[in-house]
């Protein structure tokens, strides 16, 4: 009887440089904190002109080459994160970040999303509260030199509260 051979992956490439750290720990920042300001020109600034959408994990579909209009048409979306009665805080956890290439890293991100429903637009009764727990791979692409968000993958871990009813829908 012959030993099972067991492949083992490869070890992730770590070495990025200290500068580009620094530039994607603010760009990841941005990410979330623009999300939760409802700042979309900020995250549009932030954003390359396609992204990688892989939301497979929460229902939805995966989209390879989606226009950074598409991307902010369906983030600002009034069944989304547009619904002005909608309150969010992603909070990020612990990050490492993969380098692919000299202009490709894909950051590991744990994240917890609150959210919380109002019940009008003036925000003053709570309706709902629901929140996920999840890991993020976030793509990040340099495009004439800068660093840019280029799409997500979440891997959800659980939901708490009623978090399937706080979005709308995207229709």
């Amino acid at each position: 009887m012959s030993p099972a051979v067991r492949k083992i992956p490869a070890e992730p490439n770590l070495d990025i440089s200290f500068q580009d750290y620094l530039i994607l720990s603010k760009l990841v920042f941005d990410w979330a904190d623009s999300y939760d300001a409802k700042d979309w020109d900020r995250l549009r600034s932030i954003i390359a002109p396609t992204l990688t959408v892989d939301y497979t994990k929460i229902g939805l579909k995966r989209w390879d080459n989606m226009s950074a209009d598409d991307y902010m048409a369906m983030i600002t979306h009034p069944g989304f994160l547009g619904d002005k009665t909608i309150k969010t805080q992603h909070l990020l956890g612990q990050t490492w970040w993969e380098k692919i290439s000299d202009t490709e890293v894909i950051g590991h991100h744990q994240l917890r999303a609150a959210h919380q429903v109002y019940e009008t637009e003036e925000l003053k009764t709570v309706k709902l509260r629901g929140h996920s727990h999840a890991t993020n791979e976030h793509y990040y692409l340099k495009i004439d030199g800068v660093w840019k968000f280029a799409g997500l993958k979440p891997n959800v871990r659980f939901d708490e509260l009623r978090f399937d009813e706080v979005f709308k829908g995207l229709d």
